[in-house]
C-alpha cells in the first residue's frame, strides 16, 4: 500500500467517508493531496510516516473484510499509539472544515481554544461539513440556478454514501 492509499484508508476510518467521496476517480480538485501535504507540514514528517507505519501494520493483523475495516483500524491504532490520536483528530478537522487548527490548551473549565487556518479557497469549499450540512458555502455551489425550488435530495446524495 502506497502511503497515499494508507494516507486515505486513515481518513476513511476518521471520517466515515468511503473512499469515493474522499479520493473521487474523477478527483479535479485533488484535495487528498494538498491535505497529506498539509498534514506532513505540521505534524513532520517522521510523525506521519510512524502513524501511516503502524496504521498499515494494525490493518495486517485484523483478520477478514469487516465492512468497518478502517474504523476499526483506527480505534486500534489509538489504542496502541495514544499519542497518535491528536495529530489524526486535527487531520480529522481538516477533512471536515479545510482548515488546520491549532489547539490552546488552559487549566480553565473550557480547556482553552481552538483557533483554524483555511489551508486554502479549495480546502474551504472542499470541507466534508458543506456534505454534512446538505449545503454548500457561499459563493460556491455545484447546483444550479434555482436549485432551492425543489425538494432536496436524500442526506445519502450529499454524503455519497458514507461508511
Amino acid at each position: 500500500m502506497d502511503p497515499m492509499d494508507t494516507f486515505i484508508s486513515l481518513s476513511i476510518g476518521l471520517t466515515g467517508f468511503k473512499r469515493g467521496a474522499l479520493a473521487p476517480d474523477d478527483d479535479t480538485h485533488d484535495i487528498k493531496s494538498l491535505y497529506l501535504k498539509t498534514f506532513v507540514e505540521r505534524v513532520t514528517q517522521a510523525t506521519v510516516d510512524d502513524i501511516l507505519l503502524w496504521y498499515r501494520l494494525i490493518d495486517k493483523q485484523l483478520l477478514g473484510n469487516p465492512p468497518d475495516r478502517e474504523e476499526r483500524v483506527v480505534t486500534l491504532l489509538f489504542a496502541d499509539k495514544p499519542e497518535y490520536e491528536l495529530p489524526c483528530r486535527k487531520l480529522l478537522f481538516l477533512w471536515y472544515a479545510g482548515a488546520w487548527p491549532t489547539v490552546i490548551d488552559t487549566p480553565a473549565s473550557t480547556h482553552g481554544q481552538t483557533f483554524s487556518e483555511v489551508i486554502s479557497a479549495d480546502s474551504y469549499t472542499q470541507g466534508l461539513v458543506w456534505r454534512v450540512m446538505q449545503s454548500h458555502p457561499m459563493g460556491s455551489t455545484t447546483y444550479n440556478y434555482g436549485y432551492w425550488a425543489n425538494p432536496p435530495p436524500p442526506l445519502s446524495a450529499y454524503l455519497e454514501n458514507p461508511v
